[in-house]
């Protein structure tokens, strides 16, 4: 990344961040030839600050880092790589008539009357581009220039399908991990292999030690479409390590970013799917359904919501909303809203999207509908534009050129906010349950048979299968106590397992399941539904024995619905038996079939849900609790007050795995780029589509996790447990037979005595932590904490 450059004011480069008072960071989402509708935003404003600094003024004269997935990876480089002059290759009105010479001959289309079962047919089949066209325009765009060699600080994420891994090519790490410093050539073709569309893309570089470093990529849209988490991450990161340029700004002083965040359109929502329609869907009809790919528009939408919500919290918390300025357009209809329908027409239709939403007023997320609405007084997004970013002064940089049985007391009267956060993972949700037994074990040798987990923690918040056993542990029975054990759990999955997941056995099983999971689900669920209703009744939400939040996805409304107990009374929408939203969490595509059920809110107008697997959302929701808690410090929840937001310091947070398979390599990028529909959805056994959103989305809530809790210095104050070595049957979530079942209990068991580890960014794996103990060491000591938290509270309330 290069700083100082010779010439005129408007060409020397900003100052870096350690020097000002903001840190300035662009976004731009992915989304195909819809990186023309950004293009458009950029251009203008890009002129707005030539109007103020003179026609060399560019984008990359006035950010610290340029984040950009797929298409808008692409837009990075162009914004960011240097010509032989060393200003960036194109100033920002350049951007719209690339994409529109080059579109046709990208995504070039098949016409006629056979045209849609022709692109059917190679979609099964293999990617429906070859590639080549982009392959080459983007090499002989980007030469050899390398991710060190940019302008402004970058960020571009891709997915490695070999490792099962997000791969981040960020240039404040190509210094010091040349394995990252590759070619922006070969980083752009690869953030853009979307699956189904383009084929993945494989490339080696050379690390610290001159060994060649492979990578097999696709799409950074499968790990974060929208990529402006990642890039305050990564600005965190480095603050954490004392980056030159940003020494001696701290962690986490989110309050210094002002962040412009570039969506590339969405889909206008009509409700094309529902949960009667999703329920009989196997394996085609997930991955082709009306010309749209439903488990891949769902896994971004989800991913898209996601980012929405943890930026909505954090800035609003920090009472800096003026300082985010995310500007989407959520209306798109027909061919607007595809990635690579380039005709002329919708070429030049997706262009006047652009221009028209630079007169739309500003907008945000609003959470509960999962749409944009205008903020109140917040003006246009050229005003906005306008205001937010004038000149480099702004920042306050001198350019160069001018120099137990009772409930536990609330948290705001003890020290701590204790979170238990539990994966999805069909029966592994059996890992989790062992490890629970141990944890509840030591709190009622401290405390008295009596103790429960609900006991001592604030908020319970699980996935999928970890949303059932958030529901058993928090559910009450009729003494208003929780209706199972943790010691109970595993017997629980044991008894019902095989028969929630029946297993064709015989010669032709295997062509047996195969068969029914291209035309319906696996499963009926029959005896799943049954069962959790049995179990948990008419409870409520707001029955809960202590706060639970439990993810599902709407596949109508194609956004993360997430039920909190917290929003009961100001939501009573949200207020559901707890049986429906635990079948819904659990209704993972191909295997379940998705739920539909209907509330009543606050002016008993009915509400219908139409709800398939929170996993689809967070897989891993423990970010989803700790923004849950802060949402609710935020609005002076009861519990809560005086609490300040974003007191990252003050959580103690427990996240239970449910166990990964070990990673060995079984898809690479050579295979990957052959792949149709099919193969993505089904091949040698395993959903690589599927597995490859799961691990990103998981993967993603570590690198934030990790972020925060060590750049708080807190990091004895997370507790993560999770095994990533399952290989054969025990790393399915369904192959319910005895024996497989029994070698989950044996894996949990094994966990508790292995050491406590952490992910490494870098590999994608968990390695122990030095003199950090035994997972066994660590849950007696959080044990011990969480016992002594209960006692201090308990004495705080009766004072």
């Amino acid at each position: 990344m290069e700083r100082e450059v010779e010439g005129e004011s408007s060409r020397v480069a900003m100052p870096p961040p350690n020097t000002g008072k903001l840190i300035t960071i662009l976004t731009i989402d992915g989304g195909g030839i819809r990186g023309i509708i950004p293009g458009v935003i950029l251009a203008y404003l890009e002129s707005q600050l030539q109007e103020l600094d003179g026609e060399d003024a560019r984008i990359a004269d006035y950010f610290d880092l340029i984040a950009g997935t797929s298409t808008g990876g692409l837009v990075t480089a162009m914004l960011a790589a240097p010509n032989k002059d060393k200003r960036p290759l194109y100033a920002a009105k350049d951007i719209t008539p690339f994409y529109i010479e080059h579109s046709p001959k990208i995504f070039p289309q098949i016409s006629g009357l056979f045209a849609g079962a022709i692109n059917l047919a190679k979609m099964i089949n293999g990617p429906k581009y070859d590639g080549k066209y982009l392959h080459e325009l983007i090499k002989r765009l980007l030469g050899g220039t390398r991710l060190h060699d940019t302008l402004t600080a970058v960020v571009i994420p891709t997915f490695d399908i070999k490792t099962l891994q997000p791969v981040i090519f960020s240039s404040y790490e190509a210094n010091s991990k040349p394995e990252l410093n590759a070619e922006l050539a070969d980083i752009c073709i690869s953030t853009s292999a979307a699956p189904t569309f383009l084929p993945a893309y494989c490339f080696n570089t050379k690390d610290a030690q001159n060994e060649d470093r492979e990578f097999n990529l696709i799409d950074g849209g499968v790990a974060a479409n929208n990529p402006t988490l990642v890039a305050i991450g990564e600005v965190t990161k480095q603050t954490l390590m004392k980056h030159e340029d940003l020494f001696p700004i701290k962690p986490m002083d989110y309050g210094r970013f002002l962040v412009i965040s570039l969506g590339t359109g969405n889909a206008k929502n009509e409700g094309k799917y529902n949960a009667k329609m999703a329920s009989k869907w196997g394996l085609l009809s997930w991955l082709t359904h009306d010309n749209s790919t439903p488990i891949v528009e769902a896994f971004n939408q989800a991913s898209a919501d996601m980012v929405d919500y943890h930026n909505f919290v954090v800035f609003k918390a920090l009472h800096s909303d003026d300082k985010y300025l995310r500007i989407q357009d959520d209306t798109l209809t027909g061919n607007l809203a595809s990635v690579d329908i380039s005709t002329k027409e919708n070429l030049q239709g997706l262009i006047k999207v652009g221009e028209e939403l630079l007169d739309k007023p500003t907008s945000k997320i609003n959470l509960d509908k999962g749409v944009y609405e205008a903020v109140e007084n917040g003006g246009t997004n050229k005003e906005a534009l306008r205001r937010n970013f004038r000149t480099r002064e702004n920042s306050g940089r001198l350019t160069p050129a001018t120099a137990v049985g009772v409930a536990m007391p609330p948290p705001n009267k003890g020290k701590l906010i204790t979170i238990l956060s539990i994966d999805g993972g069909g029966i592994r949700g059996i890992i989790p349950g062992v490890i629970l037994a141990y944890l509840e074990s030591q709190l009622q040798e401290l405390d008295g048979e009596d103790a429960r987990i609900a006991d001592y923690f604030d908020l319970i918040a699980g996935t999928s299968t970890g949303g059932l056993v958030t529901a058993m542990l928090a559910a009450p029975n009729k003494a208003k106590r929780p209706l199972y054990a943790a010691k109970d759990i595993t017997p629980f999955y044991l008894e019902h397992s095989p028969k929630i997941f029946h297993q064709i056995g015989g010669p032709f099983g295997g062509a047996i399941n195969l068969t029914k999971m291209l035309n319906r689900p696996k499963y009926d669920g029959k005896y799943l539904h049954t069962l959790i209703k049995g179990l948990l009744g008419g409870t409520r939400l707001h029955d809960t024995l202590t706060a639970v939040v439990i993810p599902t996805f709407d596949i109508k409304e194609l956004q993360p619905v997430i039920f909190s107990s917290y929003e009961t009374k100001s939501k009573p929408v949200l207020d559901a038996e707890l049986a429906d939203i635990c079948i819904s969490t659990s209704a993972a595509p191909t295997f379940l079939p998705a739920h539909n059920f209907k509330t009543k809110d606050a002016q008993n107008n009915e509400n219908e849900f139409n709800l398939i697997d929170g996993g689809v959302a967070a897989n891993n929701p423990t970010l989803i609790a700790i923004g849950e808690v802060t949402k609710q410090v935020l609005m002076k929840h009861e519990d809560l007050f005086p609490i300040k937001p974003l007191d990252y310091g003050r959580f103690l947070v427990i996240s239970l795995g449910t166990g990964n398979a070990k990673n060995e390599g079984k898809y690479n990028a050579k295979m990957a780029s052959k792949w149709g529909l099919l193969s993505w959805l089904t091949h040698d056994n395993s959903t690589p589509i599927i597995e490859a959103f799961n691990q990103a989305s998981a993967d993603m809530v570590d690198f934030h996790n990790f972020v925060v809790f060590k750049a708080l210095q807190s990091d004895d104050q997370y507790l993560r447990i999770q095994d990533d070595t399952l290989t054969g049957n025990l790393a399915s979530v369904d192959i319910a037979t005895k024996e497989n079942l029994q070698g989950l209990v044996k894996v949990g068991e094994k966990l508790l005595d292995k050491p406590t580890s952490k992910i490494n960014l870098d590999k994608g794996v968990y390695e122990a932590v030095e003199n950090g103990g035994t997972n066994k060491e660590a849950l007696r000591r959080f044990a011990k904490i969480l016992s002594d938290e209960r006692k201090f509270r308990q004495s705080n309330a009766g004072q």
